[in-house]
Protein backbone atom coordinates (compact mmCIF):
# COMPACT_ATOMS: atom_id res chain seq x y z
CA UNK A 1 0.00 0.00 0.00
CA UNK A 2 1.31 3.47 -0.82
CA UNK A 3 2.43 5.44 2.19
CA UNK A 4 0.56 8.23 3.85
CA UNK A 5 1.22 11.75 5.01
CA UNK A 6 -1.48 13.95 6.46
CA UNK A 7 -1.98 17.61 5.71
CA UNK A 8 -3.61 19.20 8.73
CA UNK A 9 -6.27 21.86 8.40
CA UNK A 10 -7.21 22.96 11.88
CA UNK A 11 -10.18 25.07 12.85
CA UNK A 12 -10.48 27.73 15.53
CA UNK A 13 -13.40 29.37 17.29
CA UNK A 14 -13.46 32.98 18.39
CA UNK A 15 -15.82 34.53 20.90
CA UNK A 16 -16.79 38.05 20.04
CA UNK A 17 -19.67 40.46 19.98
CA UNK A 18 -22.47 40.01 17.49
CA UNK A 19 -21.13 42.85 15.35
CA UNK A 20 -17.69 41.22 15.26
CA UNK A 21 -19.27 37.90 14.36
CA UNK A 22 -20.95 39.58 11.41
CA UNK A 23 -17.50 40.61 10.21
CA UNK A 24 -16.34 37.03 10.60
CA UNK A 25 -19.07 35.59 8.38
CA UNK A 26 -16.82 35.82 5.32
CA UNK A 27 -14.00 34.15 7.26
CA UNK A 28 -16.29 31.26 8.21
CA UNK A 29 -17.55 31.08 4.64
CA UNK A 30 -13.96 30.80 3.42
CA UNK A 31 -13.35 27.79 5.67
CA UNK A 32 -16.52 26.21 4.31
CA UNK A 33 -15.32 26.77 0.75
CA UNK A 34 -12.02 25.10 1.58
CA UNK A 35 -14.00 22.11 2.81
CA UNK A 36 -15.74 22.01 -0.58
CA UNK A 37 -12.41 22.16 -2.40
CA UNK A 38 -13.08 25.66 -3.79
CA UNK A 39 -9.69 27.11 -2.93
CA UNK A 40 -9.61 30.15 -5.20
CA UNK A 41 -12.83 31.66 -3.84
CA UNK A 42 -11.72 30.85 -0.30
CA UNK A 43 -8.47 32.76 -0.84
CA UNK A 44 -10.38 35.79 -2.10
CA UNK A 45 -12.51 35.82 1.05
CA UNK A 46 -9.52 35.33 3.36
CA UNK A 47 -7.42 38.13 1.86
CA UNK A 48 -8.74 40.96 4.13
CA UNK A 49 -8.14 38.88 7.28
CA UNK A 50 -4.39 38.66 6.62
CA UNK A 51 -3.99 42.18 8.04
CA UNK A 52 -2.60 41.67 11.56
CA UNK A 53 -3.24 45.27 12.59
CA UNK A 54 -6.96 44.85 11.93
CA UNK A 55 -7.56 41.27 13.04
CA UNK A 56 -4.78 40.49 15.51
CA UNK A 57 -4.38 36.82 16.37
CA UNK A 58 -7.10 35.86 13.90
CA UNK A 59 -4.80 36.95 11.07
CA UNK A 60 -2.42 34.11 11.96
CA UNK A 61 -5.15 31.52 11.46
CA UNK A 62 -6.42 33.28 8.34
CA UNK A 63 -2.88 33.23 6.95
CA UNK A 64 -2.57 29.52 7.57
CA UNK A 65 -5.90 28.78 5.88
CA UNK A 66 -4.88 31.06 3.01
CA UNK A 67 -1.59 29.21 2.63
CA UNK A 68 -3.38 25.85 2.83
CA UNK A 69 -5.76 26.91 0.03
CA UNK A 70 -2.85 28.20 -2.05
CA UNK A 71 -1.03 24.89 -1.57
CA UNK A 72 -4.07 22.91 -2.68
CA UNK A 73 -4.40 25.26 -5.65
CA UNK A 74 -0.83 24.53 -6.73
CA UNK A 75 0.51 28.00 -5.83
CA UNK A 76 3.53 26.81 -3.89
CA UNK A 77 5.57 29.99 -3.97
CA UNK A 78 2.61 31.94 -2.59
CA UNK A 79 2.23 29.24 0.06
CA UNK A 80 5.84 29.71 1.16
CA UNK A 81 5.65 33.50 1.21
CA UNK A 82 2.51 33.37 3.35
CA UNK A 83 3.90 30.82 5.80
CA UNK A 84 7.34 32.33 6.43
CA UNK A 85 6.08 34.95 8.96
CA UNK A 86 4.03 32.27 10.79
CA UNK A 87 7.02 29.95 11.10
CA UNK A 88 9.03 32.74 12.67
CA UNK A 89 6.33 33.45 15.29
CA UNK A 90 7.37 30.77 17.74
CA UNK A 91 4.86 31.97 20.31
CA UNK A 92 1.98 31.08 17.97
CA UNK A 93 0.59 27.70 19.02
CA UNK A 94 0.30 26.39 15.47
CA UNK A 95 3.73 27.34 14.21
CA UNK A 96 4.68 23.63 13.95
CA UNK A 97 1.78 23.01 11.56
CA UNK A 98 2.93 25.99 9.51
CA UNK A 99 6.42 24.45 9.32
CA UNK A 100 4.97 21.18 8.10
CA UNK A 101 2.96 22.87 5.34
CA UNK A 102 6.01 24.93 4.42
CA UNK A 103 8.08 21.75 4.11
CA UNK A 104 5.44 20.24 1.83
CA UNK A 105 5.49 23.30 -0.43
CA UNK A 106 9.29 22.98 -0.72
CA UNK A 107 8.88 19.30 -1.56
CA UNK A 108 6.35 20.11 -4.27
CA UNK A 109 8.91 22.43 -5.91
CA UNK A 110 11.59 19.72 -5.61
CA UNK A 111 13.58 21.90 -3.22
CA UNK A 112 14.42 18.82 -1.23
CA UNK A 113 17.15 20.23 1.01
CA UNK A 114 15.03 23.23 2.13
CA UNK A 115 12.09 20.88 2.73
CA UNK A 116 14.13 18.50 4.88
CA UNK A 117 15.78 21.30 6.85
CA UNK A 118 12.39 22.84 7.60
CA UNK A 119 10.97 19.46 8.55
CA UNK A 120 13.92 18.73 10.83
CA UNK A 121 12.97 21.68 13.02
CA UNK A 122 9.57 20.16 13.85
CA UNK A 123 9.38 18.68 17.34
CA UNK A 124 5.75 17.57 17.55
CA UNK A 125 5.76 13.73 17.56
CA UNK A 126 2.67 13.26 15.38
CA UNK A 127 3.89 15.78 12.82
CA UNK A 128 7.30 14.13 12.75
CA UNK A 129 5.58 10.91 11.73
CA UNK A 130 3.85 12.82 8.95
CA UNK A 131 7.21 14.32 7.98
CA UNK A 132 8.52 10.79 7.51
CA UNK A 133 5.50 9.89 5.37
CA UNK A 134 5.94 12.98 3.22
CA UNK A 135 9.69 12.49 2.92
CA UNK A 136 9.23 9.01 1.52
CA UNK A 137 6.51 10.07 -0.95
CA UNK A 138 8.53 12.96 -2.36
CA UNK A 139 11.99 11.39 -2.22
CA UNK A 140 11.36 7.87 -3.49
CA UNK A 141 12.02 9.12 -7.03
CA UNK A 142 14.43 11.95 -6.15
CA UNK A 143 17.95 11.92 -7.63
CA UNK A 144 19.99 9.18 -5.96
CA UNK A 145 23.03 11.47 -5.86
CA UNK A 146 21.10 13.89 -3.62
CA UNK A 147 20.03 11.11 -1.25
CA UNK A 148 23.52 9.67 -1.01
CA UNK A 149 25.10 13.09 -0.53
CA UNK A 150 22.87 14.04 2.41
CA UNK A 151 22.39 10.71 4.15
CA UNK A 152 24.48 11.66 7.19
CA UNK A 153 22.56 14.91 7.67
CA UNK A 154 19.08 13.41 7.48
CA UNK A 155 19.57 9.81 8.63
CA UNK A 156 17.20 10.36 11.54
CA UNK A 157 14.34 10.78 9.06
CA UNK A 158 12.91 7.27 8.51
CA UNK A 159 11.08 8.34 5.36
CA UNK A 160 14.31 9.65 3.87
CA UNK A 161 16.12 6.43 4.69
CA UNK A 162 13.34 4.24 3.31
CA UNK A 163 13.28 6.28 0.08
CA UNK A 164 17.04 5.75 -0.23
CA UNK A 165 16.68 2.03 0.47
CA UNK A 166 13.90 1.66 -2.10
CA UNK A 167 16.16 3.17 -4.76
CA UNK A 168 19.12 1.03 -3.79
CA UNK A 169 16.87 -2.05 -3.82
CA UNK A 170 16.37 -1.51 -7.54
CA UNK A 171 20.05 -1.32 -8.37
CA UNK A 172 22.12 -4.26 -9.54
CA UNK A 173 25.51 -2.53 -9.66
CA UNK A 174 26.70 -0.48 -6.67
CA UNK A 175 29.50 1.98 -6.12
CA UNK A 176 31.58 1.26 -3.03
CA UNK A 177 29.85 4.08 -1.15
CA UNK A 178 26.39 2.85 -2.15
CA UNK A 179 27.25 -0.68 -1.10
CA UNK A 180 28.43 0.56 2.29
CA UNK A 181 25.31 2.68 2.90
CA UNK A 182 23.01 -0.12 1.70
CA UNK A 183 24.66 -2.60 4.05
CA UNK A 184 24.33 -0.18 6.96
CA UNK A 185 20.62 0.35 6.27
CA UNK A 186 20.01 -3.40 6.14
CA UNK A 187 21.98 -3.94 9.36
CA UNK A 188 19.88 -1.33 11.13
CA UNK A 189 16.78 -3.48 10.61
CA UNK A 190 13.39 -1.74 10.87
CA UNK A 191 13.75 1.87 9.79
CA UNK A 192 10.26 2.80 10.79
CA UNK A 193 6.68 2.38 9.78
CA UNK A 194 5.48 5.15 7.54
CA UNK A 195 1.77 4.73 8.07
CA UNK A 196 0.64 5.80 11.51
CA UNK A 197 -3.08 5.32 11.01
CA UNK A 198 -5.19 6.65 13.87
CA UNK A 199 -7.33 3.65 14.75
CA UNK A 200 -9.82 5.84 16.59
CA UNK A 201 -10.89 8.05 13.67
CA UNK A 202 -12.91 7.14 10.57
CA UNK A 203 -11.36 9.06 7.64
CA UNK A 204 -13.77 9.58 4.73
CA UNK A 205 -12.67 11.17 1.45
CA UNK A 206 -15.67 12.55 -0.43
CA UNK A 207 -14.83 12.98 -4.13
CA UNK A 208 -17.83 14.39 -5.98
CA UNK A 209 -18.53 16.43 -9.14
CA UNK A 210 -20.26 19.39 -7.47
CA UNK A 211 -19.86 21.45 -10.63
CA UNK A 212 -20.92 18.69 -13.00
CA UNK A 213 -22.50 21.19 -15.41
CA UNK A 214 -19.20 22.94 -16.12
CA UNK A 215 -19.56 25.90 -13.76
CA UNK A 216 -16.94 26.81 -11.17
CA UNK A 217 -17.12 27.49 -7.47
CA UNK A 218 -19.80 26.45 -5.01
CA UNK A 219 -21.44 29.73 -4.12
CA UNK A 220 -24.43 29.08 -6.36
CA UNK A 221 -24.86 25.39 -5.61
CA UNK A 222 -28.22 24.58 -4.14
CA UNK A 223 -31.67 23.49 -5.16
CA UNK A 224 -31.61 21.21 -8.18
CA UNK A 225 -27.97 20.18 -7.85
CA UNK A 226 -28.31 16.46 -7.17
CA UNK A 227 -24.68 16.15 -6.01
CA UNK A 228 -25.10 18.95 -3.49
CA UNK A 229 -28.30 17.28 -2.25
CA UNK A 230 -26.37 14.03 -1.75
CA UNK A 231 -23.61 15.95 0.03
CA UNK A 232 -26.01 17.60 2.47
CA UNK A 233 -27.39 14.20 3.41
CA UNK A 234 -23.88 12.85 3.99
CA UNK A 235 -23.08 15.84 6.22
CA UNK A 236 -26.15 15.22 8.37
CA UNK A 237 -25.29 11.53 8.53
CA UNK A 238 -21.75 12.30 9.68
CA UNK A 239 -23.12 14.74 12.25
CA UNK A 240 -25.36 11.97 13.60
CA UNK A 241 -22.42 9.56 13.78
CA UNK A 242 -20.43 12.09 15.80
CA UNK A 243 -23.34 12.54 18.21
CA UNK A 244 -23.32 8.79 18.71
CA UNK A 245 -19.63 8.80 19.62
CA UNK A 246 -18.08 7.83 16.27
CA UNK A 247 -15.02 9.92 15.49
CA UNK A 248 -15.20 10.98 11.85
CA UNK A 249 -12.85 13.05 9.74
CA UNK A 250 -14.58 14.03 6.48
CA UNK A 251 -12.77 15.85 3.68
CA UNK A 252 -14.47 16.97 0.47
CA UNK A 253 -13.07 17.33 -3.06
CA UNK A 254 -14.76 18.74 -6.17
CA UNK A 255 -13.83 16.89 -9.39
CA UNK A 256 -15.61 19.54 -11.52
CA UNK A 257 -16.00 16.87 -14.27
CA UNK A 258 -12.31 17.33 -15.08
CA UNK A 259 -10.12 14.23 -15.29
CA UNK A 260 -6.95 16.26 -14.69
CA UNK A 261 -8.54 17.63 -11.54
CA UNK A 262 -9.34 14.08 -10.46
CA UNK A 263 -5.71 13.08 -10.94
CA UNK A 264 -4.57 16.05 -8.85
CA UNK A 265 -7.04 15.14 -6.09
CA UNK A 266 -5.50 11.69 -5.87
CA UNK A 267 -2.18 13.34 -5.03
CA UNK A 268 -3.68 14.86 -1.89
CA UNK A 269 -2.15 13.15 1.17
CA UNK A 270 -5.58 12.62 2.72
CA UNK A 271 -6.57 10.23 -0.07
CA UNK A 272 -3.73 7.91 0.92
CA UNK A 273 -4.76 7.73 4.55
CA UNK A 274 -8.52 7.51 3.99
CA UNK A 275 -10.44 4.51 5.31
CA UNK A 276 -12.96 4.86 2.50
CA UNK A 277 -13.39 6.96 -0.65
CA UNK A 278 -16.96 7.97 -1.56
CA UNK A 279 -17.48 9.00 -5.18
CA UNK A 280 -17.05 10.09 -7.84
CA UNK A 281 -20.10 9.24 -9.96
CA UNK A 282 -19.39 9.61 -13.68
CA UNK A 283 -17.81 6.61 -15.47
CA UNK A 284 -14.58 8.24 -16.65
CA UNK A 285 -13.90 9.60 -13.15
CA UNK A 286 -14.93 6.33 -11.51
CA UNK A 287 -12.36 4.46 -13.59
CA UNK A 288 -9.54 6.74 -12.43
CA UNK A 289 -10.46 6.66 -8.75
CA UNK A 290 -11.32 2.96 -8.61
CA UNK A 291 -7.94 2.06 -10.09
CA UNK A 292 -6.24 4.25 -7.50
CA UNK A 293 -8.30 2.67 -4.72
CA UNK A 294 -7.48 -0.82 -5.93
CA UNK A 295 -3.76 -0.10 -6.00
CA UNK A 296 -3.87 1.61 -2.61
CA UNK A 297 -6.17 -1.04 -1.10
CA UNK A 298 -8.70 1.56 0.02
CA UNK A 299 -12.44 0.82 -0.32
CA UNK A 300 -14.11 2.95 -2.99
CA UNK A 301 -17.90 3.41 -3.01
CA UNK A 302 -19.97 4.72 -5.91
CA UNK A 303 -22.95 6.25 -4.08
CA UNK A 304 -25.53 6.40 -6.88
CA UNK A 305 -24.87 3.99 -9.74
CA UNK A 306 -26.27 0.51 -10.36
CA UNK A 307 -23.86 -0.21 -13.21
CA UNK A 308 -20.86 -2.27 -12.17
CA UNK A 309 -19.27 -3.29 -15.47
CA UNK A 310 -16.19 -1.11 -14.80
CA UNK A 311 -15.80 -2.51 -11.28
CA UNK A 312 -16.02 -6.24 -11.90
CA UNK A 313 -12.97 -8.16 -10.71
CA UNK A 314 -11.95 -5.43 -8.29
CA UNK A 315 -11.58 -6.24 -4.61
CA UNK A 316 -12.01 -2.74 -3.19
CA UNK A 317 -14.79 -1.27 -5.36
CA UNK A 318 -18.41 -1.09 -4.15
CA UNK A 319 -21.78 0.16 -5.32
CA UNK A 320 -23.91 1.52 -2.48
CA UNK A 321 -27.03 0.60 -4.45
CA UNK A 322 -27.87 -2.79 -6.01
CA UNK A 323 -25.95 -3.76 -9.12
CA UNK A 324 -27.76 -4.55 -12.37
CA UNK A 325 -27.17 -8.23 -11.62
CA UNK A 326 -28.71 -7.94 -8.14
CA UNK A 327 -31.78 -6.14 -9.54
CA UNK A 328 -32.11 -8.81 -12.22
CA UNK A 329 -32.08 -11.55 -9.59
CA UNK A 330 -34.71 -9.71 -7.54
CA UNK A 331 -37.03 -9.21 -10.52
CA UNK A 332 -36.78 -12.80 -11.76
CA UNK A 333 -37.30 -14.18 -8.26
CA UNK A 334 -40.45 -12.05 -7.89
CA UNK A 335 -41.76 -13.33 -11.23
CA UNK A 336 -41.07 -16.96 -10.32
CA UNK A 337 -42.86 -16.72 -6.97
CA UNK A 338 -45.78 -14.42 -7.81
CA UNK A 339 -46.67 -14.62 -11.52
CA UNK A 340 -48.66 -17.70 -12.60
CA UNK A 341 -47.98 -17.14 -16.31
CA UNK A 342 -44.72 -17.09 -18.22
CA UNK A 343 -45.13 -14.17 -20.65
CA UNK A 344 -43.14 -11.02 -19.84
CA UNK A 345 -43.15 -7.69 -21.69
CA UNK A 346 -40.24 -5.30 -21.13
CA UNK A 347 -40.00 -1.57 -21.78
CA UNK A 348 -36.88 0.42 -20.97
CA UNK A 349 -35.35 3.85 -21.45
CA UNK A 350 -32.12 4.69 -23.27
CA UNK A 351 -30.19 5.00 -20.01
CA UNK A 352 -27.24 2.58 -19.78
CA UNK A 353 -28.58 0.96 -16.62
CA UNK A 354 -32.01 0.34 -18.13
CA UNK A 355 -30.68 -1.08 -21.40
CA UNK A 356 -28.27 -3.36 -19.53
CA UNK A 357 -30.94 -4.41 -17.06
CA UNK A 358 -33.43 -5.27 -19.82
CA UNK A 359 -30.84 -7.46 -21.52
CA UNK A 360 -29.96 -9.31 -18.32
CA UNK A 361 -33.60 -9.85 -17.32
CA UNK A 362 -34.25 -11.41 -20.73
CA UNK A 363 -31.26 -13.72 -20.40
CA UNK A 364 -31.98 -14.73 -16.80
CA UNK A 365 -35.73 -15.01 -17.33
CA UNK A 366 -35.32 -17.44 -20.21
CA UNK A 367 -33.25 -19.71 -17.96
CA UNK A 368 -36.39 -20.16 -15.84
CA UNK A 369 -38.73 -20.69 -18.76
CA UNK A 370 -40.11 -17.17 -19.15
CA UNK A 371 -41.09 -16.01 -22.63
CA UNK A 372 -40.05 -12.40 -23.34
CA UNK A 373 -42.83 -11.55 -25.77
CA UNK A 374 -41.83 -7.90 -26.16
CA UNK A 375 -38.72 -5.84 -25.34
CA UNK A 376 -38.76 -2.21 -26.46
CA UNK A 377 -36.83 0.99 -25.94
CA UNK A 378 -39.48 3.62 -25.15
CA UNK A 379 -39.82 7.34 -24.52
CA UNK A 380 -42.62 9.54 -23.20
CA UNK A 381 -44.66 9.12 -26.37
CA UNK A 382 -43.94 5.57 -27.48
CA UNK A 383 -44.69 4.00 -24.10
CA UNK A 384 -48.42 4.44 -24.85
CA UNK A 385 -48.06 2.43 -28.05
CA UNK A 386 -46.15 -0.19 -26.08
CA UNK A 387 -49.16 -0.61 -23.76
CA UNK A 388 -51.66 -0.63 -26.60
CA UNK A 389 -49.73 -3.28 -28.52
CA UNK A 390 -50.00 -5.51 -25.46
CA UNK A 391 -53.79 -4.98 -25.45
CA UNK A 392 -53.36 -3.62 -21.97
CA UNK A 393 -56.87 -2.50 -21.13
CA UNK A 394 -59.77 -3.32 -18.88
CA UNK A 395 -60.93 -6.33 -20.85
CA UNK A 396 -58.42 -8.75 -19.26
CA UNK A 397 -57.09 -9.86 -22.63
CA UNK A 398 -53.49 -8.68 -22.19
CA UNK A 399 -50.95 -10.68 -24.11
CA UNK A 400 -48.50 -10.39 -21.17
CA UNK A 401 -48.65 -11.94 -17.71
CA UNK A 402 -46.20 -9.36 -16.34
CA UNK A 403 -45.23 -5.91 -17.64
CA UNK A 404 -41.90 -4.43 -16.54
CA UNK A 405 -40.97 -0.75 -17.07
CA UNK A 406 -37.30 -0.05 -16.47
CA UNK A 407 -36.82 3.70 -16.19
CA UNK A 408 -36.44 6.57 -13.73
CA UNK A 409 -37.49 9.05 -16.41
CA UNK A 410 -40.43 11.16 -15.14
CA UNK A 411 -41.54 11.89 -18.72
CA UNK A 412 -42.08 8.19 -19.36
CA UNK A 413 -43.62 7.79 -15.93
CA UNK A 414 -46.06 10.66 -16.50
CA UNK A 415 -47.23 9.28 -19.85
CA UNK A 416 -47.56 5.75 -18.49
CA UNK A 417 -49.55 6.79 -15.43
CA UNK A 418 -51.75 9.06 -17.51
CA UNK A 419 -52.66 6.13 -19.75
CA UNK A 420 -53.15 3.66 -16.91
CA UNK A 421 -55.46 6.01 -14.99
CA UNK A 422 -57.96 5.64 -17.84
CA UNK A 423 -57.84 1.84 -17.78
CA UNK A 424 -58.90 -0.90 -15.41
CA UNK A 425 -55.96 -3.26 -15.67
CA UNK A 426 -55.31 -6.37 -13.62
CA UNK A 427 -52.02 -7.37 -15.25
CA UNK A 428 -49.15 -6.94 -12.74
CA UNK A 429 -46.94 -3.96 -13.59
CA UNK A 430 -43.42 -3.75 -12.18
CA UNK A 431 -41.61 -0.39 -12.15
CA UNK A 432 -38.53 1.09 -10.46
CA UNK A 433 -39.09 2.45 -6.94
CA UNK A 434 -38.24 5.96 -8.20
CA UNK A 435 -41.86 6.14 -9.36
CA UNK A 436 -42.86 6.42 -5.71
CA UNK A 437 -41.12 9.80 -5.58
CA UNK A 438 -42.63 11.34 -8.73
CA UNK A 439 -44.43 14.46 -7.53
CA UNK A 440 -47.19 13.97 -10.12
CA UNK A 441 -47.91 10.34 -9.26
CA UNK A 442 -51.24 9.55 -7.63
CA UNK A 443 -51.46 5.80 -7.26
CA UNK A 444 -54.82 6.11 -5.50
CA UNK A 445 -56.23 7.06 -8.90
CA UNK A 446 -55.34 3.66 -10.30
CA UNK A 447 -56.43 1.34 -7.53
CA UNK A 448 -57.23 -1.47 -9.90
CA UNK A 449 -53.69 -1.57 -11.26
CA UNK A 450 -51.49 -4.23 -9.79
CA UNK A 451 -48.47 -1.93 -9.30
CA UNK A 452 -45.23 -3.19 -7.80
CA UNK A 453 -41.95 -1.35 -7.20
CA UNK A 454 -38.42 -2.70 -7.59
CA UNK A 455 -36.35 -1.91 -4.50
CA UNK A 456 -33.28 0.23 -5.17
CA UNK A 457 -32.38 1.37 -1.63
CA UNK A 458 -36.04 2.28 -1.19
CA UNK A 459 -37.02 4.74 1.55
CA UNK A 460 -39.30 3.63 4.39
CA UNK A 461 -41.91 6.21 3.49
CA UNK A 462 -44.03 7.11 6.51
CA UNK A 463 -41.61 5.55 9.01
CA UNK A 464 -40.97 7.66 12.11
CA UNK A 465 -37.19 7.67 11.47
CA UNK A 466 -37.73 9.06 7.98
CA UNK A 467 -40.12 11.65 9.37
CA UNK A 468 -37.58 12.62 12.04
CA UNK A 469 -34.85 13.05 9.44
CA UNK A 470 -37.11 15.12 7.19
CA UNK A 471 -38.11 17.38 10.08
CA UNK A 472 -34.50 17.89 11.10
CA UNK A 473 -33.50 18.69 7.54
CA UNK A 474 -36.35 21.19 7.19
CA UNK A 475 -35.34 22.95 10.40
CA UNK A 476 -31.82 23.38 8.97
CA UNK A 477 -32.63 24.32 5.37
CA UNK A 478 -36.34 25.33 5.31
CA UNK A 479 -36.89 22.77 2.57
CA UNK A 480 -37.62 19.06 2.51
CA UNK A 481 -34.88 16.61 1.52
CA UNK A 482 -34.80 14.97 -1.89
CA UNK A 483 -34.28 11.25 -2.42
CA UNK A 484 -30.53 11.81 -2.94
CA UNK A 485 -30.35 13.62 0.40
CA UNK A 486 -31.92 10.63 2.14
CA UNK A 487 -29.50 8.37 0.27
CA UNK A 488 -26.49 10.42 1.42
CA UNK A 489 -27.68 10.27 5.02
CA UNK A 490 -28.11 6.49 4.83
CA UNK A 491 -24.71 6.09 3.19
CA UNK A 492 -22.95 7.90 6.04
CA UNK A 493 -24.85 5.89 8.65
CA UNK A 494 -23.99 2.62 6.92
CA UNK A 495 -20.29 3.44 6.61
CA UNK A 496 -20.13 4.40 10.28
CA UNK A 497 -21.79 1.13 11.29
CA UNK A 498 -19.49 -0.96 9.10
CA UNK A 499 -16.08 0.53 9.91
CA UNK A 500 -15.24 2.20 13.21
CA UNK A 501 -12.84 1.99 16.13
CA UNK A 502 -14.92 -0.71 17.84
CA UNK A 503 -15.32 -3.12 14.92
CA UNK A 504 -12.14 -2.23 13.07
CA UNK A 505 -11.54 -0.69 9.65
CA UNK A 506 -11.60 -3.78 7.42
CA UNK A 507 -14.76 -3.02 5.42
CA UNK A 508 -14.89 -6.32 3.54
CA UNK A 509 -14.47 -8.47 6.65
CA UNK A 510 -17.01 -6.45 8.63
CA UNK A 511 -19.65 -6.55 5.88
CA UNK A 512 -19.32 -10.32 5.60
CA UNK A 513 -19.55 -10.68 9.36
CA UNK A 514 -22.56 -8.39 9.85
CA UNK A 515 -24.69 -9.59 6.94
CA UNK A 516 -28.02 -7.79 6.63
CA UNK A 517 -28.07 -4.24 8.02
CA UNK A 518 -31.47 -2.87 9.02
CA UNK A 519 -31.51 0.58 7.44
CA UNK A 520 -32.20 3.87 9.17
CA UNK A 521 -34.26 5.49 6.41
CA UNK A 522 -34.27 2.59 3.90
CA UNK A 523 -35.51 -0.99 4.16
CA UNK A 524 -31.98 -2.22 4.71
CA UNK A 525 -28.78 -3.28 2.98
CA UNK A 526 -26.99 -6.59 2.52
CA UNK A 527 -23.37 -6.68 1.37
CA UNK A 528 -22.44 -10.11 2.67
CA UNK A 529 -20.10 -11.65 0.07
CA UNK A 530 -21.16 -8.90 -2.32
CA UNK A 531 -19.72 -5.63 -3.60
CA UNK A 532 -23.18 -4.11 -3.99
CA UNK A 533 -26.41 -4.10 -2.01
CA UNK A 534 -28.01 -7.43 -2.88
CA UNK A 535 -31.21 -6.71 -0.93
CA UNK A 536 -33.72 -5.98 -3.72
CA UNK A 537 -37.24 -6.35 -2.33
CA UNK A 538 -40.31 -5.85 -4.49
CA UNK A 539 -42.76 -3.52 -2.80
CA UNK A 540 -46.47 -2.81 -3.14
CA UNK A 541 -48.66 0.09 -2.12
CA UNK A 542 -51.33 -1.23 0.25
CA UNK A 543 -53.87 1.20 1.76
CA UNK A 544 -51.53 4.13 1.29
CA UNK A 545 -48.55 2.33 2.81
CA UNK A 546 -45.56 0.81 1.01
CA UNK A 547 -44.94 -2.78 2.08
CA UNK A 548 -42.53 -5.52 1.01
CA UNK A 549 -44.33 -8.06 -1.17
Amino acid sequence: MKRVFLLLLFLVSFFASSSAQDKLSEYKRAKTLIGYGNYKDAMDLLQPFLDKSSFGQLSNYASYHYAFAAYQNGQFELTRNTLQPLVERRAWNKSEDAKYLLALSYFQEKKYKEALETASSISDSKLRQEVANASFEFLKDAPLDFLMGNVKKFNDNSGYMLALKSQLDRKTIFSSEEREVYAEINRSGDIGSLVDKNGEVLDIALVLPFNYSGASGVRNLGSGNFVFELYRGILLGVEELRKNGVKVNLKTFDTARDNEKVESILNDPFLRQADVIVGPIYPEEVEIVSNFAETSKIPFINPLSNVDDKLQGMQYAYLFRPSVSAITDGVVEFARKNIPGKKIALAYSSALRDETLAKQIQEEGRKFGFDIIRSENVNGRSVIDFFKNLHLNGENNSSADLVILLTDDPNIGSSALGFLESQNISTPILVMDSWLYFNFANFEMIKAENFHFIGNNTLRLGDKRVTSFRDKYYSNYTAYPTFNTHLGYELAQWIGSAINSKDGFDLRANLDKKGFWDGVVTYGLDFKNSSSNKFVPVLKLEKGKVEIK
